[in-house]
């Protein structure tokens, strides 16, 4: 299971309250995305819930797919984000209260470990693919991410 099936809406039960529908908790499913980020009930929501749905829509649903936002750009991009503070030298408990204070969204610190964990290992098999390949800039590019990753 993906790190974005386990991205959970904040406070959902009050955001159901505010637009009056009912949708699911995960962030990434599909009735989600069409209800809180693209729906005429952003008018419905506070000021600083408004705010915060229209910043993930931002940083994470401009695309120019086809079938946006159902597409897997919302996801890549997410879990580019979740590296991004992990590179930072954030923890699994950093990490998690950041993604609620930036946008309103949660995961638990374990799902948030593992993945980073998993993120780890694809890294050591894919630059141990590349050294093999004869490809050692490549190699060398993931030796040093997943440096980042582990400090």
């Amino acid at each position: 299971m993906a790190i974005t099936d386990k991205i959970y809406v904040k406070n959902h039960q009050q955001l159901v309250s505010q637009l009056e529908t009912s949708f699911p908790k995960g962030a990434f499913k599909g009735a989600t995305m069409d209800i809180l980020y693209q729906g005429e009930g952003l008018s419905k929501l506070d000021d600083a819930t408004r705010d915060r749905v229209l910043d993930f829509a931002e940083d994470f649903l401009n695309c120019d797919c086809e079938g946006s936002p159902h597409c897997s750009c919302p996801e890549r991009k997410f879990i580019g984000y979740l590296l991004e503070l992990r590179e930072q030298g954030l923890g699994p408990d950093a990490i998690v209260d950041v993604m609620t204070d930036d946008y309103m969204l949660y995961a638990y610190p374990g799902d948030v470990l593992s993945f980073l964990d998993s993120a780890v290992r694809t890294l050591e098999a894919a630059e141990q693919l590349a050294d093999v390949d004869g490809r050692p800039e490549a190699a060398s590019r993931m030796r040093g991410t997943r440096r980042n990753l582990t400090r």
